[in-house]
C-alpha cells in the first residue's frame, strides 16, 4: 500500500501568507455590528452585520447566524439565521424578554474564512447587581454550529 502525504489546514479567523511567492494572500472578510447596543424589553430588535471583504461587500456568505445569549448563561444561547438583505448586509429578529446584559455574536461562514465578533446589548435599565459576569470562551457556541450548514 502506497503512502501519500498530505496536509490538512484549519482555519478560524483569517489566513495570510507570511513570505513572498507562497501564492496570493486572502483578504481578511470583516462583519460590522449594525444594530444599537442598547434594546428595550420585549421590543423587536434587529440583528444587522455587514460583511465585507476588502473595500466590496460579501453577498454570498455562506451562512451568518446570531449566537444571542444572557450574560452568565451562554449553555442556554439561542442560534438565529440571518438572511441576506443588500449590499453584504445579514439581518435577523429577535426580542428579549428580561431586562439585562446580552451579548449577541455573528458566526459568519464567508469565502473558506470564518469570523465571530461579539457586541453586548443593553436591554432595559437592569440593576448593575442583577448583571452576571460573562467570561465564556468566544467558540463556546460552535458546537451548536453543527445544527446549521455543518462547520
Amino acid at each position: 500500500m502506497a503512502r501519500y502525504p498530505f496536509l490538512l489546514l484549519a482555519a478560524c479567523g483569517t489566513e495570510e501568507a507570511d513570505s513572498p511567492g507562497a501564492g496570493p494572500q486572502i483578504e481578511e472578510v470583516k462583519v460590522a455590528f449594525n444594530t444599537d447596543t442598547q434594546a428595550d424589553p420585549a421590543k423587536e430588535v434587529l440583528l444587522s452585520v455587514t460583511v465585507t471583504q476588502g473595500d466590496k461587500a460579501v453577498e454570498d456568505a455562506d451562512e451568518v447566524v446570531y449566537e444571542v445569549w444572557q450574560s452568565g448563561d451562554r449553555s442556554n444561547s439561542e442560534m438565529i439565521p440571518a438572511e441576506h438583505t443588500e449590499e453584504g448586509i445579514y439581518e435577523a429578529q429577535t426580542s428579549f424578554e428580561e431586562e439585562g446584559l446580552y451579548f449577541m455574536q455573528a458566526h459568519t461562514t464567508a469565502r473558506s474564512l470564518h469570523v465571530m465578533p461579539k457586541q453586548e446589548i443593553t436591554v432595559g435599565n437592569p440593576d448593575p447587581a442583577s448583571i452576571v459576569s460573562d467570561d465564556s470562551d468566544d467558540t463556546q457556541g460552535m458546537d451548536k454550529m453543527e445544527d446549521h450548514s455543518g462547520h
